[in-house]
Formats: C-alpha cells, structure tokens, sequence
C-alpha cells in the first residue's frame, strides 16, 4: 500500500514558488505506528472510525486492545492513496455526503437498554449545491412554472449513506462543509476569544484526542479570511455528541411521552401547524421538517416536534376532520418540549433553536395580565443558541452549504426581533449590541428556501401551503424591517447609557419616522390589513400591522420625552410639538382596532401581539395624561372611549386565545376609568380604594366628566 504526500520545496524558480514535490510512502500493516504515522497502514477498526492507529510493537493497536477485539488490516480497501499537504490537521478522507444514493426506508427505532425508543443512526438530509440558478436543491431539482408563469424549483430530496460512526469532513480548500448533517456532531462556532486564536487554527490545527485514542473534536475551517480588517479567518469546532445517560434520558423520556400524548394524530397537527403558524411566523424549515418526519420523526429533536404540536393543538377546532375536543392540553406538550430543550443545548444546532422560537408563543396562562419573565428567559436562550451557531456572523463567504447559508440568515433575523420585542416587553436593555453581529439582510429569495415542498411530501399538508406563498416571505421581511426600525428608537433614546446627545438623538428619531410614516403605502396590498377577496384568513396580517402600530407609540414616547410636568407647561416643549402629530396617528390604530373581526382573532397572532396591545393602550392613556388645553383633551377623550368601545366588543368574543389577546389591555383601559374620576378629584395625588369599584359600577363616571364637575 503506497500513501502520496507532499512536502515543501525550498527556492523560487523564475521569481515563482517552486511547486511541491511528492514522495511515496510504502505503507503495510503489523509494525509499529505512531499517531499520525502516513508510514504504517492503520487496522480496519480504527480506519472506519477514524482515530488514531497506534501500534506500540506489535497489534493489536491500543484502541483495539483496550477493547479487546481483533486488530487486523484486510487489505480490501481499494484506493487506499491519499494526496495530503503535511500541515493537513487530518487523514484526508471521502466525505459521507459527497456521495447519494435514493431515498432510504425509514428506520425502525431501537430499544434502548432501559427500554425506552431510541432511533437508530440513520443519515441525515443533505441538499446539494443548485443546478438551477437562484434555486437551492439537489442537483437533480428541475425548475418548473405555476400556473401564473413564475418559476419555482421543485425540490427533491435524497438521503446520504454512511457506515459505522461517520466520516470528519475534511478541511481542503475545495471542500463545501456542513456544519448541521455531520452525523452525530455538533459544530460550535469558534469566536475572537475562543481557547485557540483563528489566525493560529488558519496555519496549525490538530485534532483532540482522549485518552482511549479517540476524537473527540476536531477544528473545521469554513472561511479563510482576507487582509481586510477585521475579517479574520472562521472555525468550527466539531465535537462528537456524547452526553452522560443522566442528559439523555430525559430526551429519551420526552419524546416518548410527546408521541403517546398526540398519537394518533401527529400528522393532523403538523397540517395545522404550516396551515395557520408558519405562513404568520416562518422560522421552522419546511421541507427538511417534512422530510425528517415523514422517513423517521425520532431524528427530529424531541423540543421542535413538542413545540409544533403544542402551538398546532390552539388550533383544533379548525380541522373538519379531528371530532370533538383536544384530548390533551398545550401545556402538557410544552412542559415536555422544554425538559427535552434543557438537555439538548449540550449539543445546540438549528433546530434547538427553531425550538426556542416557537417556544415563545405558547398560550400564557389565563391569570397573567403582565407578561411572564420566562419570555425574556427564553428568548434569552434563542440568542445563546444563535451565537453558539454563529448565526451573529455573515456566513455568504463561507465555505458551507448554499442551503445552510439561507436558513441561518433566516433564523438570525428572527432571533434579532425577538430579542427586540421581548427586552421592549419587559422594559430591558437588548442583549444584542449593533457592534455585536455582521449577518447581512434578508431577501425574499431567503425567505423562498424550503418552502415548495416535493410530490412525496404533499399529503402532509393543505394543497396551498406546497408552494411558495409571496405574502409569506414579504410579510417576513416587513417584520424585521419594522424591527430593525423600533430597534434604533431604543439605541437613541432608551438606552441605559445613551451614547448619543440631544441632537443627535433628535436627529436619528427624525430618520426613524420617516421610515414609517409612509410604511402603509410602500407596502404591496396582499400586506394590508383587511383580507382581499379570497385571501384566507390564515394568512393574517394582524399582527404585522399592530407591530407597526408599536413602533410608532415607542416612536412618538422618545420625540415627546420628557413628559413631564414643566414640559406640560411649556408650549416649546417636545411634548406638545409632538402632541397632534401623535393624536391624529393614533386615530389610524384605533381604526384599525375597530375593523378587528371574530376571524381575525381565531388566527395565529403570537405571544408579543399582547405586549404590543399594552403598548398601544396605554399610550393613548398616556395622551390623555398629557393634554393640558380643553380641546386636545377632548379629542385624546374621545380617542381612548373609542378604544374602549372596540376592546369590550373583542372581549365578548367566544374565541378563548382572543380573549386571552385582548384581556390585558381590556383591563388596564377599564381599571383606567374606574380610577381616573377619582385620583383626577385629588389633583393626581393620593391612591384609589378598591371599595370604590362598586360605587363606579353603580355610576360610572369619565374621566373627562369627572374633570368638568370639578
């Protein structure tokens, strides 16, 4: 057996570097052999494992004696050469997905030794580099046209093979990387202050080796840097998946228990699911959830599948085909989800935190009239498994996967506005800093990816929801953009320390509002709020216009600031050059509340539409508060009864999750004019008794009355 390797020559020739010359290596088996000796063939359990052959005198090798079973080289291996550079870090390789062979039966899940469903290893999906421009798929995906004449790529998927415990994929300069199909191996992005410097990894990487002889992890590099500044070289460290049985158990126990819970009707859910959440909140990718699901639903994390099912059970009642109600309750499947989460993030991927996006939604329990901590929490945690991904960095340099490229974009984003919209719900500090992360913006070929999903996937869903729904992807990206906006308002004006002057300040809140105040018009009609003709009613746009809404009360509360009482009475003040401009946009939201209807609140809305409602409500208090003339106070009187009409006919609604949407800002307006009489009485001073609740239902009074009688 003959190894090829390749070492330096020094000298130039004709002002060139000289190329490499090679020298062969005769290789046999049985003599003695270093760690990363090229001279001496390894056995075949160490060559299908991958780990270092070391053969002290004689065989058997140390692996294979510390485990007590045969150590010998067949010989069969055909091939056996390898062209490697002496730096390589690695034995170059065949990688296990460069190869493809057709769609594989579903595997049959194993017993683990305490009993519980354990999945065999199976191959994950790989999607090749396209063949169609501006298409992602496999190289066989073939462009076809709808019946409107658009282009659309069919994908097809096909399914990797691979024996024993997987191949490392190798680190040549050509070589496309996967940082989520390596087979029972997580990448873990290697930041600026990691343990190694990733200018060091760029010249000098080796593999971490245990002391059975076995990899544990080995360092991948997926970008080579440039001169530029600050554009140093990127690395992963691929680390095997072994957690003690005390993690795994729980994620053992968490699937089984999901699936015994929703069994029979896993397959009725996941229909509801892209039905009415994903067209509102696109953040699970499609087509690989289908296809994991369909071939063999135990490789699908345990926390994504709870979280699919226990936001699709909200909407039970809306299948013909499932009778009588949801035999099992959301929180019984999110309790799960989460237990299984716990333990996943030893090995954080994609769909961890796909899971914890959707984990944000859950129905909030029926008492709560402020939001929860644990949304800060979980969002929280979004962004851990984000960073620990390296989603915060732009990756359309890098050496990975087309596919990957779109999908960590995608779920960048959503972890950025959720970190926005949830620090805004509990009036915190953003984690994320704008220095802090350099992902590039989304498109609408980013929000394409994944969507149309293959023939043998279909029955898993409506006809609709196949194929690529424009208003999905726009309505997306008008999210972040909103986000993105409400986001600098913050930054100027509602920073801890704030490092900008008045001016500045001013300045920047200025560029802000000009970004939205023709937002309404700038966006395509298949946006607006008010369905057309037979567009469905799953594809809301509620709540992308109350986010809207939102950002245009934290807008007006830093142009107006300080609202205090020497800019009441200061007619050069901020607060009353604001004041109108505010009064007669506010009018627009309490318009769009009032055309608010019974269907709208049976659709999917998401666990910041409450959040922002409290925004919205209180903000028109809040214009109330400040009117100082008699007119501006009518008008902000007559604005907040308007709201309050609109809130008590949405709060008699029958729909549970609509009333649980509107209670929270329904009872702050209401405890608003049941107190507001009275502290008005005391010139705003002193507390308002609860015993006088009963005297104000008996005879209600307005604020604005009790105003006048005084």
């Amino acid at each position: 057996m003959e190894h090829e390797a390749e070492i330096p020559e020094e000298g130039m020739v004709d002002g060139q570097p000289q190329r490499r010359r090679k020298f062969t290596i005769q290789s046999s088996f049985g003599q003695a052999r270093e760690r990363r000796s090229r001279k001496s063939r390894p056995c075949d359990t160490c060559r299908k494992r991958k780990t270092a052959c070391v053969i002290t005198d004689k065989p058997p090798c140390a692996f294979c004696k510390s485990r007590n079973i045969s150590c010998i080289s067949s010989g069969l291996i055909q091939n056996d050469t390898s062209e490697t550079s002496l730096d390589s870090p690695m034995e170059a390789s065949p990688s296990p997905f460069s190869a493809t062979t057709g769609p594989t039966p579903p595997s049959q899940p194993a017993l683990s030794p305490g009993g519980l469903m354990r999945p065999l290893a199976t191959t994950p999906i790989k999607y090749e580099s396209p063949s169609v421009s501006g298409s992602i798929g496999p190289p066989d995906s073939r462009s076809s046209v709808d019946s409107q004449g658009i282009p659309r790529t069919v994908y097809t998927h096909t399914l990797g093979t691979t024996e024993g415990m997987g191949v490392w994929p190798t680190n040549g300069p050509g070589r496309i990387h996967t940082l989520e199909d390596n087979l029972n191996k997580t990448a873990n992005f290697m930041g600026d202050t990691a343990e190694q410097d990733t200018y060091i990894l760029d010249s000098f990487r080796y593999m971490i080796v245990s002391e059975k002889d076995e990899i544990d992890a080995d360092y991948l590099q997926v970008y080579p840097g440039s001169s530029k500044r600050n554009d140093p070289p990127v690395h992963f460290l691929l680390l095997e998946n072994e957690v003690p049985e005390h993690t795994l158990r729980p994620k053992l126990e968490s699937s089984d228990a999901i699936e015994r819970t929703v069994y029979p009707y896993s397959a009725n859910l996941v229909r509801l699911f892209f039905k009415y959440v994903h067209p509102v909140y696109p953040v699970v990718s499609k087509g690989r959830f289908l296809r994991l699901f369909a071939t063999n639903k135990e490789k699908l994390p345990a926390s994504l599948r709870g979280a699919v099912y226990a936001l699709a059970c909200m909407f039970w009642s809306r299948d013909p085909t499932l009778k009588g109600p949801c035999p099992f309750e959301q929180h019984e499947l999110q309790s799960r989800a989460q237990i299984s989460l716990t333990a996943e993030f030893n090995n954080t991927n994609l769909a961890n935190l796909q899971s914890c996006l959707l984990l944000l939604h859950m129905t909030p329990p029926w008492i709560d009239t402020v939001e929860s901590p644990v949304m800060w929490v979980i969002a929280s945690q979004a962004l851990a498994c984000a960073q620990m991904s390296g989603l915060h960095k732009d990756c359309d340099d890098w050496n990975i996967e087309p596919w990957e490229k779109k999908l960590r974009k995608r779920l960048w984003w959503a972890v950025y506005a959720a970190d926005c919209w949830a620090s805004i719900c509990h009036g915190n500090p953003p984690h994320i800093s704008p220095t802090s992360f350099s992902t590039t913006s989304l498109n609408i070929d980013d929000m394409r990816f994944d969507e149309d999903v293959p023939e043998d996937l279909k029955d898993y869903l409506d006809p609709a929801d196949t194929v690529f729904d424009e208003a999905l992807g726009a309505r997306f990206l008008e999210y972040i953009y909103i986000t993105r906006v409400v986001r600098e308002v913050v930054d100027l004006r509602f920073e801890v320390n704030t490092a900008y002057d008045e001016q500045e300040c001013l300045s920047g809140l200025h560029r802000c509002r000009s970004r939205l105040v023709d937002w309404t018009t700038r966006i395509p009609p298949y946006l607006a709020p008010k369905r057309q003709g037979p567009l469905p009613m799953t594809r809301n746009n509620c709540p992308l216009h109350l986010s809207y809404y939102a950002s245009q009360v934290l807008l007006f509360r830093a142009l107006m600031f300080p609202a205090s009482k020497a800019a009441r009475a200061d007619p050069n003040s901020n607060l009353w050059r604001w004041f109108n401009t505010a009064i007669h946009d506010m009018k627009k939201f309490v318009q769009f509340i009032d055309g608010i209807t019974e269907g709208d609140l049976q659709s999917f809305w998401g666990r910041f539409a409450r959040s922002q409602l409290i925004l919205c409500g209180n903000f028109l208090i809040h214009l109330f508060i400040v009117a100082s003339e008699p007119p501006d106070i009518k008008v902000a009187h007559d604005l907040l009864v308007s709201f309050h009409v609109s809130l008590q006919r949405l709060t008699s609604t029958e729909y549970y999750l609509g009333k649980l949407l509107v209670r929270p800002v329904a009872l702050r307006v209401d405890s608003f004019f049941q107190q507001a009489g009275e502290i008005i009485r005391r010139g705003g001073h002193g507390y308002w008794q609860l015993s006088s609740l009963a005297v104000f239902r008996d005879n209600p009074v307005g604020p604005l009355e009790a105003m006048s009688e005084d």
